[in-house]
């Protein structure tokens, strides 16, 4: 079911745009009122630009579409899709990209809230280095660094960088990347191996390394809510995803640092 919200009084609004430079790709799970404030945010921080935002709200076994029936009542001009079973994170993205018109590709988590000037950071980058992906230092609720990008670890294990960087690391978690249509179509996409959730954005982001391309960090924060957009209950475990990234990527994990069994992962 792909439907547009149409709230009488929206308290985020997105305008219609022929051309969008960037379509905005969020996914959804049982979410509640987080995403109204992920997208209220948003809404005021890109205003400036011609975008379209995608909501795909995979069904929940007790919640149902709750985020799509959120997003119904209090936003207008997103496009929220509904698939009939639960697509997981890479497979909703992938969904949403499939109806994404813009040249550029956002992958947007509904727990993240968005500080001015975010977007421009991350295109600045991604003119400067087309074959990249862009993402911005993450931070917690009270202004603490949660990661600025990500290790990854000979065991498949990652840890999150909190030390200044040049920018460049191994990857950063998929709670906010930017990348160009272009690249994304060349690598891919998420791999539907990884389904539900767990290391599909290392196995995309070696990928783009695989090609010559890199993840690059910009000098920007955004606030991510980690673990707001699910319960820590319903978090499925991470095992077969890791056996999955150590069979596709033996010659890469070798070549990475050892390290203990510490993972850090989208929440």
């Amino acid at each position: 079911m792909i439907t547009y919200t149409a709230s009488p009084q929206p308290v985020a609004s997105f305008a219609w745009a022929d051309r969008p430079l960037v379509s905005f790709i969020t996914v959804t799970y049982g979410t509640g009122d987080v995403i109204v404030g992920s997208m209220q945010a948003l809404a005021d921080t890109t205003g400036h630009l011609a975008t379209e935002v995608i909501v795909v709200d995979n069904p929940h076994p007790e919640r149902q579409h709750s985020g799509a029936d959120r997003l119904a009542l209090e936003t207008s001009g997103i496009l929220v899709v509904r698939p009939d079973h639960n697509l997981g994170f890479g497979g909703g993205n992938e969904l949403g990209a499939l109806y994404a018109r813009g040249e550029l590709l956002c992958f947007v988590n509904p727990d993240l809230i968005t500080t001015p000037g975010w977007f421009d950071a991350l295109h600045a980058v991604i003119d400067a280095e087309p074959d990249c992906i862009a993402a911005p230092r993450l931070v917690n609720a009270d202004g603490t660094l949660q990661e600025a990008g990500q290790q990854l670890l000979a065991n498949a294990h990652t840890r999150p960088i909190t030390t200044d960087s040049d920018g460049r690391v191994d990857y950063a978690s998929a709670a906010c990347w930017l990348m160009t249509r272009s690249l994304h179509e060349r690598v891919g996409g998420f791999d539907a191996r990884f389904h539900p959730a767990y290391f599909e954005d290392v196995d995309l982001a070696l990928r783009v390394r695989r090609l010559g391309g890199r993840t690059i960090i910009a000098d920007v924060e955004v606030t991510h809510l980690l673990g707001g957009s699910t319960a820590a209950s319903e978090t499925p475990p991470a095992e077969q995803q890791r056996t999955v990234l150590q069979h596709l990527w033996a010659d890469e994990l070798r070549r990475q640092p050892p390290g203990l069994k510490l993972a850090s992962r989208r929440g």
